[in-house]
């Protein structure tokens, strides 16, 4: 029985990395192109508006909450960025800090809402991604519009051989895990997704850390909307969208639990990575882009049935010691 729980964990632990070199294996056998350089760079520049969207969703899921209006806030963000910077022609040094702004009242008021009023975060952030969405349109419309030249034109911009945008969702990942795992609120934060009512007792003031964690998730959201037009030349209607599911996803494919207090941020990384990898094959191997909505429905059924099943594995673990 022992050796069987052991086998059990280290297939949990470690069968999605198995998983990911043999799809890689099989892509890149499939699709020699697959395998080059210029393509996992240009896949990781793709990636990286929604690596820095979701980064900070990653706080709100370790404290065993959810947010689902992390892509409307991002477009309710850019909305507001490109009102003012391309109708209003307010100058970028406001107009960015601005997006940032409203993007983390988006997530302060989400966080009230959860801990003030008391209302489940699932109903709360189901009703907010369709509140910020309205909102968005109200003010931007539901149109294309081209961002200011002086901001587009940082899409090519390199940092070494990565893109300036991979290079910064990188180094945001880097800093939320010396967060979580160097700080007080980092300790905090995973004492309330472990046992709110025992982190409680030990004086953590959970109602805040909750709050702040919301709003360190608009944060993102709001400052990876601005790399996401930066990336397009666009402001888009359909920013963002899909975004709360395949961010959760993403979350818990990263080995971050639904249920809070288990998993490292830099899981974030894989998780990303395998989603997307899955995609940039089928695309090289010429397979329908129609296949893709049914395939993400795939990977977070799969995900959150793994989480499921590692969380109760552990659960028996815990009542068999």
């Amino acid at each position: 029985m022992k050796n069987t729980n052991i086998l059990i964990n280290r297939l949990l632990k470690y069968g999605l990395y198995f998983a990911l070199l043999i799809i890689i294996v099989f892509f890149a056998y499939i699709a020699p192109s697959f395998i080059t350089a210029n393509n996992f760079i240009d896949m990781l520049h793709t990636l990286a508006p929604n690596l820095i969207m979701i980064s900070g969703l990653t706080f709100v899921v370790l404290t065993g909450a959810i947010d689902f209006s992390v892509g409307s806030i991002a477009f309710l963000a850019a909305s507001i960025g490109t009102y003012l910077m391309v109708v209003q022609k307010v100058p970028l040094i406001i107009t960015l800090p601005v997006i940032v702004l409203s993007a983390m009242i988006a997530g302060f008021l989400n966080g009230i809402i959860v801990e003030v009023i008391k209302v489940n975060p699932l109903i709360t952030t189901f009703g907010t991604m369709l509140a910020y969405r309205g909102l968005g349109y109200m003010i931007g419309g539901a149109k294309y519009t081209p961002i200011p030249e002086s901001l587009a034109q940082l899409h090519n911009v390199k940092i070494g051989f990565l893109y300036m945008d991979t290079a910064v969702a990188i180094l945001i990942v880097v800093i939320l895990y010396l967060i979580q795992y160097r700080t007080v609120f980092g300790r905090h934060l995973m004492a309330v997704g472990n046992d709110r009512e025992n982190a409680k007792k030990l004086g953590v003031k959970t109602s805040s850390i909750s709050i702040r964690a919301f709003v360190i998730s608009g944060f993102f959201a709001g400052f990876g909307s601005i790399f996401y037009m930066i990336q397009g030349g666009y402001m888009t209607p359909r920013m963002g969208q899909g975004l709360e599911f395949t961010g959760i996803a993403i979350v818990v494919i990263g080995g971050i639990s639904l249920f809070g207090g288990e998993g490292s941020i830099l899981g974030l990384l894989t998780g990303i990575f395998t989603f997307y990898i899955v995609e940039n094959g089928l695309q090289h191997i010429g397979v329908s882009p129609y296949i893709y909505p049914f395939l993400r429905g795939g990977i977070i059924f799969l995900a959150m049935y793994a989480d499921s099943l590692k969380t109760k594995f552990h659960s028996l673990r815990k009542i068999r010691t």
